[in-house]
C-alpha cells in the first residue's frame, strides 16, 4: 500500500464528550489519501471506545496508538516517528475541522510548491457563539511573508508542514511544559522557504471553560518564560536572531505586555507575574516600546501597551477582575 499524502496526529486525554465530532469530522474529509494518527495518552475515561468505534468502522484511515499519559506534548512526540504522510497536521482532540479542509490547504501546498501552509480558523464557545480569525498577520505588514508569519497565532493545528523538513529540523514538542507549540513553530517559520497563507477557515478552536489556559492562577504560567529563553537562546546560536530581531521584540509583547498580560493580571499573583514580565521584555528589549509591528495590534490593545506597566497594574488587575 502506498504512504498517505497526509498524516494528522490528535492526541486524546479525558475528552470523551468532544471526541465523536473530532473524528467524524476527520472520518467524513474529501482529501482520502491521509492517515488519522490518535494517540490514546492514559486516557482515564470512555474516549478509547469512541476511538475503537472508529477504528472499527475506518481500518485504513484511522491508526491507534496507546502510551502512559505525558501531555499533549508527550503524545505528539509519540507519533511523529510513525507518520508516513508528505505532509505532516495537528489537531487537538476536542476541535474539529471543515469536511474539504485537508483537502484544500494540501491541493494548495501542492499547488504553489509551498513547505508550510497556514490557514484561517474559528474560535467557538459553548454558549454558540462563534469569532473567525482571519490571519491578520499575514496581511503582508512588511515585504517577507516569512517575517509576517511571526505576528500570526503560533498554533500547531491550523498549519501543514512538509514532514520531511519537520524531521530534517529535528522538531519535537517539548515535553512537560505549557505553550509548548511555540518553539517548533517558531524553528520551522525560519526554516521554511516557501510559507503560503491558505484562505480557508478550516479549523474550529473549542473555547472550554475548563481550559488550563483559562484558569486562574497556576505554577505552570511561568512556563512561558522558560519556552521564550529556550527560542531565543535557539534562534541566537542557529544565527537568526539578527534576521528576526524584530518579529521576536513582537512577540515578547504580545506574549508577556499584553495577551500574557491578560491572563497574569487576572489572578492573584499579578504583581510578582507583572513584574517579571516587565523585567523580562527590557533585559532582551529595551526599547521594545519602538517596535515597528506595534501599530498592527487593534486599538484597545495598543491603549492597554501604552498604560500598562508597574505603577498601573493594581488598577488593571481591579479592572480585569471586577
Amino acid at each position: 500500500m502506498s504512504d498517505p499524502i497526509l498524516s494528522v496526529i490528535v492526541p486524546v486525554y479525558n475528552v470523551e464528550d468532544y471526541l465523536d465530532e473530532c473524528l467524524g469530522s476527520l472520518a467524513s474529509q474529501t482529501l482520502k489519501e491521509m492517515e488519522i494518527l490518535v494517540v490514546n495518552d492514559g486516557t482515564k475515561d470512555h474516549s478509547q471506545d469512541i476511538i475503537d468505534r472508529y477504528v472499527q468502522r475506518y481500518p485504513t484511515l484511522f491508526l491507534p496508538l496507546k502510551k502512559e499519559n505525558g501531555g499533549l506534548s508527550s503524545a505528539r512526540n509519540f507519533a511523529l516517528p510513525q507518520a508516513r504522510g508528505k505532509y505532516l497536521a495537528f489537531l487537538d482532540s476536542d476541535d474539529y475541522v471543515e469536511k474539504d479542509y485537508y483537502g484544500k490547504i494540501v491541493s494548495f501546498a501542492e499547488e504553489h510548491g509551498h513547505d508550510l501552509v497556514v490557514a484561517d480558523l474559528e474560535y467557538f464557545w459553548e454558549d454558540g457563539s462563534r469569532a473567525p480569525m482571519r490571519q491578520p498577520g499575514l496581511n503582508r505588514v512588511n515585504d517577507s511573508v516569512q517575517k509576517s508569519l511571526f505576528l500570526s497565532p503560533l498554533f500547531s493545528w491550523n498549519k501543514l508542514y512538509r514532514r520531511d523538513l519537520f524531521e530534517e529540523l529535528q522538531l519535537r514538542y517539548p515535553e512537560g511544559l505549557w505553550y509548548e507549540d511555540i518553539p517548533v513553530t517558531l524553528a520551522y517559520f525560519a526554516a521554511c522557504k516557501s510559507p503560503g497563507h491558505c484562505p480557508v477557515l478550516g479549523v474550529h478552536y473549542r473555547q472550554r471553560s475548563s481550559s488550563i489556559m483559562g484558569s486562574s492562577y497556576n505554577e505552570k504560567m511561568n512556563d512561558i518564560f522558560t519556552v521564550f529563553e529556550r527560542v531565543t537562546a535557539s534562534f541566537k546560536e542557529k544565527g537568526l536572531y539578527a534576521p528576526f530581531r524584530q518579529e521576536l521584540e513582537y512577540l515578547y509583547i504580545e506574549h508577556f505586555l499584553i495577551y500574557g498580560a491578560f491572563r497574569f493580571l487576572r489572578t492573584d499573583h499579578y504583581r510578582e507575574l507583572m513584574e517579571k514580565a516587565f523585567t523580562f521584555v527590557r533585559k532582551e528589549f529595551p526599547d521594545y516600546r519602538k517596535n515597528p509591528y506595534i501599530s498592527t495590534f487593534n486599538r484597545k490593545n495598543q491603549l492597554f501597551l501604552q498604560t500598562n506597566n508597574s505603577l498601573t497594574k493594581g488598577f488593571w488587575h481591579w479592572y480585569l477582575t471586577k
